[in-house]
């Protein structure tokens, strides 16, 4: 029997959000409930608006559809990475978990470690763009797409990646990692991903190197208002 949370008919749906459903299809989709039912204990608004137009979702759906991106609107609490940490774990008998390392749990990590982004509603591509490609060049090619678009931030894939996973079972960034925007205490950029058995691992990567494909990005659209 399929327990998962996504199966759960319990759970509420707003009006808003059952649209975004129509357009972008159950499974590109991580709802306000679904998100708490994911991270419980934390604390959340009864409704939040959906801060991206109807025709910017109608441009991802057409965009998976045609293109092979795989956009998805996924609720964020605006959980620290070690917030996430504390909450998930590094046990590997307990999926999901966080990989056990303890480098970025170091006081001079503070300023990024302990960085809390907006909670709302984010629309991400997970289908990771621009591997072979050194930081500066990724952030190049991104502006080339327009300024609707921009470099997720870490902690905001990390929160999300780990909600898919548990509403769903989905393992998104598998076998690689997501460039994110902060800067570890030895001036590399932080990465996330590789999200296997053995937990979601945080690294850091100089930015000059271009990764071999390892190292791509997981695109944001900005919001609409």
């Amino acid at each position: 029997m399929d327990d998962t949370i996504a199966n759960r008919t319990d759970l509420p749906v707003s009006d808003e959000e059952a649209k975004a459903v129509s357009v972008l299809g159950k499974g590109k989709i991580i709802t306000l409930a679904q998100a708490t039912a994911a991270w419980p204990g934390v604390e959340v608004p009864v409704t939040v608006p959906i801060r991206y137009s109807a025709e910017t979702l109608q441009e991802c759906a057409c965009e998976n559809r045609e293109n092979g991106t795989d956009w998805r609107l996924v609720y964020v609490h605006g959980l620290s990475l070690r917030e996430q940490r504390d909450q998930i774990g590094t046990n590997r008998s307990h999926q999901p978990c966080f990989y056990n390392n303890d480098w970025w749990l170091q006081e001079k990590e503070n300023e990024w470690a302990n960085f809390k982004p907006e909670s709302g509603y984010y629309l991400i591509d997970f289908n990771g763009r621009f591997g072979s490609t050194a930081w500066k060049k990724q952030e190049k090619k991104i502006a080339e797409l327009g300024h609707q678009f921009e470099q997720a931030h870490e902690t905001v894939v990390a929160e999300a990646i780990l909600s898919v996973f548990k509403t769903t079972r989905e393992r998104l960034l598998e076998s690689w990692y997501h460039w994110g925007k902060s800067l570890a205490s030895v001036g590399r950029r932080v990465v996330v991903g590789c999200f296997d058995r053995d937990g979601l691992s945080v690294y850091s990567c100089h930015p000059d190197w271009d990764g071999r494909g390892y190292l791509r990005v997981c695109l944001l659209r900005k919001f609409n208002a």
